[in-house]
């Protein structure tokens, strides 16, 4: 599957879909997380998003998939892009139509991993603890997920060749609760891209993206149907989608 090019401020690239800094904010990637159905796969396809999330071997989630359920999303998903169109978004040029597809895991043991890369994502986003033996057996990109401001955890991984990106989300992933975007404001970016996550909404993204400039933009909650229900609504990732990449931060 092709990849996602981020364009960062010191140059450097991941991929194929290029973000451009402007002389205001970029226009972030957009990542929806939590799918759990093949119709909201088509939506993240017609949406033309970047990244397309799914919570796996985590039951105490209610957006939780089966490894078999999350074949058939990403069946989808690799199915729409041979059949998409070339396409170009505000501050964006694109050759690919790939979304990325994203495992989202808290703690992931050996097996786990083993069996989220032969499911065959594109990248593995890890929350929570990481033994020795699972980092050993990833080898797809990972996304390290910081819940909360973590320095010391940032830290660590900060220089690990296996991180990708960086994710940051509120303490309790998925609760559709925010932080305080300013902490990130004196954390030492570096060249790889980092996402922003935690109670986005068609309401507060733009004022997201003015305050944090973020690479990614990552919403699962702020785009359902409603609080305590699974399930996307299809208007609030319409709205969610056109905010990030037509909204007035971008003016």
């Amino acid at each position: 599957m092709a990849g996602i090019t981020i364009m960062t401020e010191s140059g450097k690239a991941m991929g194929h879909h290029i973000i451009k800094h402007t002389d205001t904010c970029k226009v972030p990637a957009i990542k929806i997380c939590g799918l759990t159905s093949a119709e909201e796969a088509r939506w993240c396809l017609e949406e033309r998003v970047n990244y397309a999330g799914m919570v796996v071997f985590y039951p105490k989630s209610k957006r939780n998939l089966e490894i078999e359920q999350a074949k058939e999303l990403l069946a989808v998903l690799h199915q729409g892009h041979s059949q998409a169109a070339p396409h170009r978004y505000i501050g964006q040029e694109t050759d690919s139509e790939a979304i990325l597809a994203v495992a989202v895991t808290v703690s992931p043991s050996p097996e786990q991993v083993k069996a989220i890369q032969e499911a065959g994502f594109d990248r593995i986003q890890v929350h929570g603890a990481l033994s020795g033996e699972s980092f050993d057996a990833i080898r797809i990109p990972m996304i390290r997920a910081f819940n909360g401001m973590d320095k010391e955890l940032y830290e660590e991984f900060h220089n690990c060749p296996k991180v990708e990106a960086y994710l940051f989300d509120a303490k309790i992933p998925g609760s559709g609760e925010t932080f305080d975007w300013n902490i990130l404001q004196n954390l030492p970016r570096d060249e790889k891209p980092f996402f922003l996550a935690g109670g986005l909404t068609p309401d507060n993204v733009e004022a997201a993206i003015r305050t944090v400039q973020p690479d990614v933009v990552d919403v699962s909650s702020g785009v359902e149907l409603s609080p305590g229900l699974v399930g996307k609504d299809r208007e609030k990732i319409r709205a969610f989608v056109y905010r990030v990449r037509c909204g007035d931060s971008r003016l």
